[in-house]
C-alpha cells in the first residue's frame, strides 16, 4: 500500500515538472519585459567648465 502511495507521488511529481518551468520560465520572461520597459533616466553629470586663459 505504502510503495503505491510512493509511487503515485513520484508519478504527479514528473507529470507537473513541464507545468512548473513553463511557469518559471514565463515569470522570467514578464520580468525582463518589464524591466526593459521601465525608463530609468540616465545620470545627469555635471557639466564641465572650460576655463580660458586670458
Amino acid at each position: 500500500m505504502q510503495e503505491q502511495s510512493l509511487q503515485d507521488q513520484t508519478s504527479a511529481a514528473i507529470q507537473l515538472r513541464p507545468v512548473v518551468l513553463i511557469v518559471v520560465a514565463l515569470k522570467l520572461m514578464v520580468f525582463a519585459l518589464l524591466m526593459t520597459t521601465i525608463h530609468i533616466p540616465a545620470p545627469t553629470s555635471m557639466p564641465l567648465e572650460i576655463a580660458s586663459v586670458q
